[in-house]
């Protein structure tokens, strides 16, 4: 029944169970993160430094960007195609939208990652 809803017969369904299972992750990461919050407490620089460094959570972390990055390009492209009638002025709209997320992105892999 899945796999049907999943094909090219139903075409927004995957981009729709896409935002869904997005959301997810980022609720789960978000409970995850207010839990290590209360539990490490971060203070200073110091232990800010100590609360980002297991590999995990660097992890973790980047796989909330990459979902966050997802979820908002499937969203903000369906308020685009509904609300901009102009499909120039939308291509324009949706290539920015594009690479602002890669940068952000890209920005949260380098702080992340090195």
């Amino acid at each position: 029944m899945l796999i049907e809803l999943l094909t090219k017969r139903y075409p927004g369904m995957r981009a729709w169970l896409s935002q869904r299972l997005t959301g997810l992750a980022m609720a789960i990461y978000s409970v995850l993160a207010v839990w290590r919050f209360f539990w490490l407490a971060p203070s200073d620089y110091q232990s800010w430094l100590a609360f980002f460094q297991p590999g995990w959570w660097r992890l973790a972390t980047l796989l909330f960007w990459f979902a966050l990055s997802l979820h908002a390009w499937l969203g903000i492209r369906d308020v685009f195609k509904d609300y901009v009638p102009n499909d120039t002025l939308r291509a324009v709209l949706l290539k920015g939208l594009v690479l602002l997320l890669w940068l952000y992105l890209a920005w949260a892999s380098y702080l992340l990652l090195a």
